[in-house]
C-alpha cells in the first residue's frame, strides 16, 4: 500500500492561488470569456451569462430598441463575470441593440469570428411595424412594448380581448388598407370584428349585412359666407370641366391596348388600382394611370364609392399644386405633376384585368377583381408623372443624400402653405416618392424670394391629397375627420401619434388652417430618416455628419409654427 501523500498536500490555501491558470479557470476566478463592452466605459453587460452571436439573430437592423422573442433569439450559456474593458476595439465590430444607460434587460452580442467588418455595415432588411387599436386591445397583442399592453389590458374587458385580434401587420404608412382587409377576412367564432361605426356618406349599396366605411369626408366651404350661391352645383358638370369634357369618354377605347406600351400594374389602395405604362404617342415617358371608381352602387374593397362632390375637391387640389411648378411668385415641382384627369365609363379593358392577375398572382392582391364592374360604372382617371419608389423602400446612400431630401419636403410644404394654406395631414413616408436624378440642383420660389437646393443626387416628389386642405379662391377644400375615430385609435408607431395632434391642435375642426400640421408631420419624416430608412455607407463622415445634423434638427423641429419657418430657417443655415 502507497501511503505516498499527494504533491501538494503541503500547500496552504494560500499557495493553492499561485496554480496554473486552468485550475483558475475553474474557480471562475480568471474570466473565461471576456467580450467588448457596449459602453467602452462601462462593462455592466458582462455581468450578464447570456452571449448572443449576430449570425444567429435575424435583426433587422442594429439601432432597433425592440429587441426580444420575435428576432427568435437563441442563448448561449457562459460563466463569465464582469471585467473591465480595455479602451481599444479590435477587428471585430460590433452593433449594440440596446443602450446600457436604460433599465432594460441587456444581451450581449458577440460578432461571428468568420463575418467579415465590410459585411456589418450593409443594408438589413426593414422590420416590420405591429399596430394595436385602442378599441380593440388583446392579452396577447403583438407589440413589444409593455406599457402598451398593459393600457390595453386594462381599457378592455377580458371578455372581449379574447373575442378580438389585437394588432396586424401593415405596410410602411398604407395603414387603412391592410385594416380593412385584415377586418373583411378575419373572425372569430363566426363574429365579425367590433371596430367604431363611421357614418357612410352615401347609403346606396346592392350588398346586404355589409357596414361600408367611409374613407373621406370631403367637404368645401366658402370663407365668404356672401360668395355661396342659393342655386344647386352640379359636381358633375364641374368634374367634366376640370376634365375638359363634355360627356364619360368609353374606358377600352381611351385608354385601349394599342395606345399603351409596356404597361403593368405596380400598385393599389382602397381607391382602386395603379397602373404605369408609356404612351405610344406622347412625349412624356413612364405615365402612372390611377384609375378611381365613382357614383356606383357597389362596394368597391368594401368602401362605398365615392360621389361627384367627394372626388372633385380632390382633382382640384391635385391640378392646383401641380400647376404650382409655373406659378411666378411660388413655385416648385415638388408635387406630383398631373398631365391630365378623365371621367370614363364601362367595363374594364381586358388588357388592364390581365394585368391585374398577374399582379395577383405574384402579389396576391387585397382588392377586389375590377372584372365586377359594369358597363354602366364610371371612373376618374389621373394620369400622373412616375416620380419613383416611396421613400420606406427607397435605399439612400447616405445621410447627407436624405438630409437634402428632407430639405425638398420643407419647402415644397412651405410654398403650398404660401400659395393655398395647404396642409398635408397624411405625410407618412408612403407619400413620399423618391427617385435617383442627374440634377444638381432644385429652383423654388417662396412668396417671390428665388431658393435653389442641391440635389445630391435624389429628387422627392409629395402625393396622396386624400386628407389634405387647401384654399383655393375664397372656397376651402378639407375632408372632415372629426367623427372618423379609427383613425385615431391606432398606436404602435409615430405616425399614429401624429394623427392625434393634429386633432388636438385643430380642436377638432377640420376646417381650420393650421400649418403647424405640417411642422408635425415633418417631425415625423426626420424620425423615420434617423431610425427608418436604409443607407448604402453608413460609415463615411459625410454620413455621421449630417446625421448629427437630422437628430438636432429633430430636436427644434416642433419648435417652428409652420413649413415656413422650417424653411427660413434651413435655408438660412446654407
Amino acid at each position: 500500500m502507497d501511503d505516498t501523500l499527494p504533491d501538494d498536500a503541503w500547500k496552504d490555501s494560500f499557495d493553492k492561488l499561485l496554480s496554473p491558470r486552468p485550475q483558475l479557470r475553474e474557480l471562475n476566478i480568471i474570466k473565461k470569456n471576456v467580450r467588448v463592452s457596449f459602453n467602452i466605459d462601462s462593462s455592466v453587460e458582462n455581468s450578464n451569462p447570456d452571449i448572443l452571436s449576430v449570425s444567429e439573430c435575424s435583426m433587422p437592423k442594429a439601432n432597433l430598441l425592440n429587441v426580444g422573442d420575435r428576432f427568435n433569439i437563441k442563448r448561449k450559456s457562459g460563466s463569465s463575470i464582469s471585467t473591465p474593458c480595455e479602451k481599444r476595439l479590435s477587428s471585430n465590430l460590433f452593433y449594440c441593440a440596446l443602450s446600457p444607460i436604460t433599465s432594460m434587460k441587456l444581451d450581449g452580442i458577440q460578432i461571428d469570428v468568420n463575418q467579415k467588418v465590410s459585411d456589418i455595415g450593409k443594408e438589413q432588411p426593414r422590420a416590420i411595424k405591429h399596430v394595436c387599436f385602442e378599441i380593440n386591445g388583446l392579452d396577447d397583442c403583438e407589440s413589444d412594448d409593455p406599457k402598451l399592453k398593459s393600457r390595453h389590458s386594462r381599457q378592455i374587458p377580458k371578455e372581449a380581448r379574447k373575442r378580438s385580434r389585437s394588432s396586424l401587420v401593415l405596410q410602411p404608412g398604407k395603414w387603412r388598407k391592410s385594416l380593412h382587409t385584415w377586418r373583411r377576412t378575419f373572425q372569430t367564432d363566426g363574429e365579425s370584428i367590433s371596430l367604431p361605426k363611421v357614418s357612410s356618406p352615401r347609403k346606396r349599396t346592392t350588398k346586404e349585412n355589409s357596414s361600408p366605411i367611409r374613407i373621406s369626408g370631403r367637404k368645401s366651404a366658402y370663407l365668404n359666407k356672401t360668395l355661396e350661391s342659393n342655386e344647386p352645383i352640379s359636381y358633375e358638370k364641374e368634374v367634366l370641366r376640370y376634365c375638359a369634357q363634355r360627356r364619360p369618354l368609353r374606358f377600352d377605347t381611351a385608354y385601349a391596348a394599342a395606345k399603351m406600351l409596356n404597361t403593368c400594374k405596380i400598385g393599389e389602395g382602397v381607391y382602386g388600382e395603379v397602373f404605369k405604362y408609356i404612351p405610344k404617342i406622347s412625349s412624356e415617358s413612364n405615365v402612372v394611370l390611377k384609375v378611381i371608381p365613382i357614383e356606383g352602387s357597389e362596394l368597391v374593397n368594401g368602401e362605398v364609392q365615392k360621389t361627384f362632390e367627394q372626388i372633385l375637391p380632390e382633382i382640384i387640389i391635385s391640378q392646383e399644386l401641380s400647376n404650382l411648378r409655373v406659378n411666378p411668385t411660388n413655385s416648385t415641382s415638388g408635387f406630383v405633376n398631373i398631365y391630365n384627369v378623365a371621367l370614363v365609363k364601362g367595363k374594364y379593358p381586358q388588357h388592364l384585368l390581365k394585368l391585374w392577375e398577374e399582379y395577383d398572382e405574384k402579389k396576391e392582391s387585397e382588392n377586389d377583381h375590377p372584372e365586377m364592374f359594369t358597363d354602366r360604372q364610371l371612373f376618374i382617371v389621373l394620369e400622373l408623372n412616375f416620380a419613383g419608389s416611396d421613400m420606406s423602400t427607397f435605399t439612400f446612400l447616405n445621410a447627407e443624400q436624405s438630409y437634402y431630401a428632407l430639405q425638398q419636403v420643407i419647402v415644397t410644404l412651405a410654398v403650398g402653405e404660401e400659395a393655398f394654406e395647404f396642409e398635408h395631414r397624411d405625410l407618412h413616408w408612403g407619400n413620399i416618392l423618391v427617385e435617383e436624378t442627374k440634377t444638381k440642383q432644385i429652383d423654388y420660389k417662396l412668396n417671390g424670394k428665388e431658393m435653389s437646393l442641391a440635389t445630391k443626387g435624389v429628387r422627392v416628389t409629395i402625393i396622396d391629397y386624400t386628407l389634405s386642405r387647401v384654399t383655393v379662391g375664397e372656397c376651402c377644400h378639407y375632408n372632415d375627420l372629426s367623427t372618423d375615430e379609427e383613425l385615431f385609435a391606432a398606436s404602435g408607431d409615430y405616425q399614429y401619434d401624429i394623427y392625434r395632434l393634429m386633432r388636438d391642435e385643430l380642436k377638432n375642426n377640420w376646417s381650420a388652417y393650421a400649418p403647424k400640421t405640417n411642422v408635425m408631420w415633418l417631425s415625423y419624416v426626420v424620425s423615420k430618416l434617423i431610425d427608418g430608412v436604409v443607407y448604402k455607407n453608413t460609415n463615411s463622415r459625410a454620413h455621421k455628419t449630417h446625421m448629427t445634423k437630422l437628430k438636432d434638427f429633430y430636436k427644434t423641429v416642433l419648435t417652428f409654427k409652420s413649413a415656413i419657418e422650417c424653411a427660413n430657417y434651413i435655408y438660412s443655415l446654407k
